[in-house]
């Protein structure tokens, strides 16, 4: 009898572990499916965290992924009766309405990575405080060559707009944006890297960067800003602490999704891959798109360095 008593005691031990990690798998999967939206919303925002090892480690990523997670699991089991209510009730559906043939358990994986795909796509490095930020330096320098840039940037601009992308078919108002982008797609695919002299500061025009296809950064945002401007789009300078780089001006959100869209799936497909697309926000609720000389498309992943002024075209 003892030893019956002893085995079924071990059998309920068995089933009660087997409980209390199915338990756990639960409150661990739901804190990750939570978890994993809402990180790629708000982990641009996160101030860059190098620890001083070798060339420098970054964890703030990892650091703001975990603590994400952790305040998910402490959420989920402080609520758990309401979460295994949802869960079941969304199984239940699920699974009448595939019975249907209406909405099934892959419906459902497919609806889920396309929510995860599009705050990709459009995840936003916006500077909040867009309204404070400190004089951009050497601004009037810098509108003066711009003003100054003559006819053969303008046919240059016009030649690079009509390079690439001529056979694709968007409404009139996508126009002048699919050509800036073909503008950067040639200025890129040829911009090689130089630096001006140590400790001084050299702005090449336009017309001369053209010709060479080479300099700096602020180099390449003039000669961008101005190609683009003389087809009819519309650029910004954007100062870090250690860089300058061009934003061209998409518009509203309905326009930058269409934006993105273009560029992944059409006009930079190779390039973009499954990478997702950055832009800012300005104050005005308008949308501006990366156009580093860093990166292969627009809307390449932005150097992680504090914005410190921008310079309106």
């Amino acid at each position: 009898m003892e030893e019956q008593q002893g085995q079924d005691r071990t059998a309920r031990s068995v089933v009660n572990a087997g409980d209390r990690m199915a338990h756990v798998v639960i409150v661990y999967l739901v804190a990750v499916l939570l978890t994993l939206p809402l990180y790629i919303i708000i982990y641009p925002f996160v101030p860059k965290l190098v620890l001083p090892i070798g060339e420098g480690i970054r964890v703030e990523h990892f650091i703001t992924f975990a603590c994400t997670l952790i305040a998910f699991i402490v959420l989920v089991r402080k609520f758990q009766t309401l979460v295994y209510i949802g869960l079941m009730v969304g199984l239940v559906a699920v699974t009448l309405t595939s019975i249907g043939g209406r909405y099934d358990f892959g419906d459902l994986y497919r609806d889920y990575a396309e929510l995860l795909g599009s705050l990709r796509e459009t995840a936003s490095n916006a500077p909040l405080a867009a309204r404070k930020l400190a004089p951009f330096h050497d601004a009037d320098r810098l509108k003066a060559i711009l003003r100054d840039s003559d006819g053969a940037v303008r046919k240059e601009a016009v030649r690079m707009a009509t390079a690439n992308f001529t056979d694709l078919k968007v409404a009139e108002d996508e126009f002048t944006m699919v050509q800036a982008f073909s503008i950067f797609k040639e200025i890129n695919s040829k911009w090689r890297y130089v630096s001006d002299v140590k400790g001084g500061e050299y702005f090449a025009t336009p017309a001369e960067s053209l010709e060479l296809m080479a300099g700096d950064c602020d180099d390449h945002a003039l000669l961008m800003a101005a190609c683009i401007t003389a087809v009819g789009g519309q650029v910004r300078l954007v100062r870090t602490e250690g860089h300058v780089y061009p934003e061209l001006l998409i518009g509203s959100a309905q326009r930058m999704e269409r934006a993105g869209y273009l560029i992944r799936k059409l006009l930079f497909t190779k390039e973009v891959g499954d990478a997702p697309l950055y832009h800012h926000t300005d104050a005005d609720g308008k949308h501006w798109i990366n156009l580093d000389y860093t990166r292969r498309y627009p809307g390449g992943e932005l150097m992680n360095e504090r914005i410190i002024g921008i310079l309106d075209i």
